[in-house]
C-alpha cells in the first residue's frame, strides 16, 4: 500500500492496465490533503450479471497513511439501500474486525485484493437488495462484545482453513 500512498495516479493506472483485476472500466488517482490516495473508480458488473441487470458501479476508495485505514464510499445509486454501509461515515462496512485474519484483507495483501473485495461487496449488495438475502454468511453489525464473530458453517470454517496465514 506504501506505492499507493506514493503515487496514487500510478495505482489507478496499474488497475486499469496493467492489473488482474475484472471489471475496472475507470480509475483516476490523487493525493489527499493529509497524504492519503483517493481511488475513483468505475467498475463492471460480471457478464452474466450484467445480462441480469446488475448495475455499473462507481466507487471512491479512500486510503489512509500508512495504509491500514480504507474507507470505501458507494459513488452512485445514492438512494439504494446498503445491509453492510456504515451510517456515520457512509463506507462500506468490508469486513469484520475480529474475524479470523484468513477472512479479512490486510494491508499486505495489496491493492489487486483490495479492489477485488470491494467489487465483489458491491454485487454482493446488489444481490441482497434483489432476492432479501446475502450471498453467504456475513458477521453482525452493532456487536459489542469484544469477541471474534463465530463461524456458524461448516463452509466458511474451511475456508479459514483454506486461506490461513500462519
Amino acid at each position: 500500500m506504501t506505492a499507493v500512498l506514493q503515487d496514487p495516479a500510478a495505482a489507478a493506472d496499474h488497475l486499469l492496465c496493467r492489473a488482474d483485476v475484472f471489471g475496472v472500466a475507470q480509475a483516476a488517482g490523487l493525493t489527499t490533503a493529509l497524504g492519503g490516495a483517493r481511488l475513483e473508480l468505475t467498475l463492471l458488473p460480471l457478464p452474466a450479471l450484467a445480462a441480469d441487470g446488475y448495475p455499473v458501479e462507481r466507487i471512491r476508495l479512500v486510503i489512509l497513511p500508512p495504509g491500514d485505514q480504507v474507507y470505501a464510499y458507494p459513488r452512485s445509486g445514492s438512494d439504494r439501500p446498503f445491509k453492510h454501509r456504515n451510517l456515520q461515515l457512509g463506507d462500506l462496512c468490508l469486513q469484520y474486525d475480529r474475524d479470523d485474519p484468513a477472512l479479512r484483507w490486510l494491508p499486505e495483501d495489496g491493492l489487486e485484493p483490495l479492489v477485488t473485495l470491494v467489487h465483489r461487496h458491491l454485487i454482493f449488495e446488489e444481490a441482497w437488495r434483489r432476492s432479501g438475502d446475502w450471498p453467504c454468511e456475513d458477521a453482525p453489525h452493532g456487536d459489542d462484545r469484544h469477541a471474534p464473530h463465530r463461524i456458524a458453517t461448516t463452509a466458511m470454517r474451511k475456508e479459514i482453513g483454506r486461506w490461513s496465514r500462519t
